[in-house]
């Protein structure tokens, strides 16, 4: 980005350093008109003049032109660029459920793009034009150019005072107004519980309370913003007449032409023009340096890694040794935060189902996050088919991988956009939509849909029950027939009929040969588990066969010696027999 950003600039400042050459143009005209044509009373010199000026002042209109051009285009590009990425880094954070905010947001990419396409920048890049001008102001005398040099320094001096005032300031506001609006997305995501609940009056009035503080931030802004603007226009208009009045003196003092005195006076307001200009968008500008340092952070992430693809893995699955702990908020915080799993280590054959269950935070559905890759163990690691899921592309991977989460919330649009897992206007493969929704048992189900698969399925998919959206997303981790089925309670908002459903479809994906971890609290899918891994406290409490099925063979089989034992019991008896399945279960959901 930076390449792109440094050739779209260097463009734009050659067009810069010919616009204010042109510039000079009036300047010259007015001289000459003075102290040429007024004295001479010669017409053709005056109609050779405004020739001279028209050309300069069309050819200026080009330039200035060509340079907006330019910069929109950079604007659009970088934007479009910073926009991706953001994307991109949002959705990573927050699929890795990480406590730390993301980098930099839509909002910061907006106030680059702005700043690109609006007049700030001209304003920087014309406000070095300064000196040169008054060079050219000192070439008439030195004490025009004396008086041009005090006037632009005090307003540089405004424009640092002004700095150092409202620096703190604005960060307090940005600060202030990213927390809001991620609020405000925390009150629309439950809004449907503030309704039902009868929260809405007291969101709303603990949302004035914080706004009044966001709105006085704002206002103080505003106001410093507002006062420094007009400190400095009241400035270059005494500036003016200053310089107006010195001007006159010369010329009555016979120490300059009338022309040098109109030509110099017009020079300088066009020299100190940028920096009035800057002063009076001093909010974008801190915004912008707010924005900026975000955003060079975000540049700064290491990049995906081109890696080598893998070939399409069979299912076979390790877990090794795996533990996980939440990271701690605050990075210069001691511990690693709260322990979800330690040391879990099994592996299953491709193509085996296995049953993960046990009471509620326990680490069953941190467990599945590792193995899809969205969450990186602090030791051990996940391998398909003996590869590190980490060893993947994230696009290659998910092209094998199919994962049902806890809580289903589907994509804006149609039914068939959330099952093709794309959006149009990219194309969609109706064969293997249609394909998915059959093994997922829910072909028929969708005709019955209004506008069948073209059905809006709404916000989060709104518009559907829960086991609607639920059976959906099935048929969404079915598409482009992964190896690995990765589900998350699939079945917890399914009725007897739809579990049913979910059955058949699970022995049919058995069946082909599909790699299946199911973490569930019903012992409905028990009877199609190859293996049963119960999870207590983040350790393994069994793994192995159903129990029903060991306990047929041998009620006195003991649990696998090559494999983690149930945790010690308080009293520091290991069990010699299989839990029974309520005590694999849990208490709980």
């Amino acid at each position: 980005m930076y390449r792109l950003m440094r050739a779209h600039l260097l463009i734009a400042g050659t067009l810069s350093i010919l616009s204010n050459l042109l510039l000079l143009a009036p300047t010259i005209y007015l001289l000459q008109v003075y102290d040429r044509v007024l004295p001479s009373r010669s017409m053709e010199t005056l109609f050779m003049l405004m020739a001279f000026v028209a050309i300069a002042l069309a050819m200026q209109f080009i330039v200035d032109v060509a340079r907006s051009r330019v910069l929109s285009d950079l604007a659009r590009q970088v934007g479009d660029l910073l926009d991706r990425m953001i994307l991109k880094e949002q959705i990573a954070v927050n699929a890795g459920h990480s406590p730390t905010p993301s980098v930099a947001s839509p909002g910061d990419a907006g106030t680059l793009r702005g700043f690109l396409a609006g007049s700030g920048v001209l304003a920087l890049f014309d406000s070095p034009w300064l000196i040169v001008y008054l060079i050219v102001i000192g070439l008439f005398h030195w004490l025009l150019a004396l008086i041009a040099t005090l006037s632009a320094m005090v307003l540089v001096g405004i424009a640092l005072y002004g700095d150092w005032r409202t620096r703190s300031a604005i960060e307090s506001y940005v600060r202030q107004q990213r927390a809001e609006d991620m609020r405000l997305h925390g009150y629309l995501r439950n809004a449907e519980v503030i309704v039902a609940m009868g929260m809405i009056e007291n969101v709303a009035n603990a949302w004035d309370a914080r706004k009044h503080e966001h709105v006085t931030a704002q206002q103080r802004v505003v106001n410093n913003g507002a006062l420094y603007r007009e400190v400095t226009k009241g400035v270059r208009q005494g500036v003016q007449v200053i310089m107006m009045a010195a001007g006159a003196w010369l010329v009555i003092s016979d120490h300059a032409t009338a022309g040098a005195m109109i030509a110099t006076t017009i020079l300088l307001g066009k020299a100190l023009a940028p920096i009035e200009q800057l002063i009076g968008s001093w909010k974008q500008l801190g915004e912008l340096r707010d924005a900026w340092h975000r955003l060079d952070r975000l540049l700064c992430l290491p990049e995906d890694e081109e890696k080598v693809e893998l070939p399409r893995p069979t299912g076979m699955l390790e877990v090794e040794h795996v533990s996980y702990a939440v990271p701690m908020r605050e990075p210069s915080a001691r511990g690693s935060g709260r322990v979800l799993l330690r040391g879990v280590n099994f592996s299953i054959e491709a193509g085996q189902t296995l049953i993960v269950t046990g009471p509620s935070a326990s680490g069953k559905s941190t467990l599945l996050r590792i193995i899809a890759g969205l969450l990186r163990p602090q030791a051990g690691v996940a391998r398909l088919d003996g590869a590190d899921v980490s060893q993947w592309s994230r696009s290659a991977f998910g092209q094998h991988l199919g994962y049902v989460p806890q809580d289903v919330e589907l994509m804006s649009g149609t039914i068939a956009e959330n099952i093709a897992r794309c959006e149009r206007p990219l194309p969609l493969d109706s064969g293997a939509i249609v394909d998915a929704a059959r093994r997922a048992g829910i072909h028929e189900m969708i005709l019955d849909q209004p506008q069948g698969y073209e059905t809006e399925v709404g916000e989060g998919g709104q518009f559907l029950s829960g086991g609607q959206r639920q059976r959906i997303a099935l048929a969404r981790a079915l598409f482009g027939n992964p190896s690995l089925l990765l589900l998350d309670e699939p079945n917890a908002s399914l009725d007897a009929e739809g579990e049913a459903a979910l059955v058949r479809v699970l022995q049919q994906i058995k069946s082909a040969g599909v790699t299946v971890v199911a973490v569930t609290h019903r012992p409905s899918l028990l009877a199609l588990a190859d293996q049963i891994l119960a999870l207590r406290d983040g350790h393994i409490e069994y793994f192995g066969p159903p129990p029903a099925a060991e306990s047929a063979a041998n009620s006195d089989t003991p649990i696998r010696d090559d494999l983690p034992a149930r945790r010690p019991s308080p009293r520091g008896v290991l069990p010699v027999q299989p839990p029974t399945i309520e005590q694999m279960m849990g208490s709980g959901s």
